[in-house]
């Protein structure tokens, strides 16, 4: 089954200059009415495979992971 899914999941990256969205943090519990995602965030440098430094409103994040969903 999981190599079914797999199969026609599409990589893609970002680029610097994109705007993405973060999920929020896993480890605070979340209520049912809390925002599921953070941002816009602007990509401002790409570190390695799904590794990126954001920056909202002039503020620089530390290198955060995204998963491409």
């Amino acid at each position: 089954m999981a190599k079914a899914y797999n199969s026609k999941v599409r990589r893609r990256g970002f680029q610097v200059g994109d705007l993405v969205l973060r999920r929020a943090d896993a480890t605070k519990n979340l209520g049912k009415l809390d925002a599921k995602w953070k941002g816009p965030y602007q990509v401002t440098g790409v570190i390695g495979s799904g590794t990126y430094k954001l920056q909202k409103d002039g503020w620089q994040r530390s290198p955060t992971h995204l998963e491409h969903r």
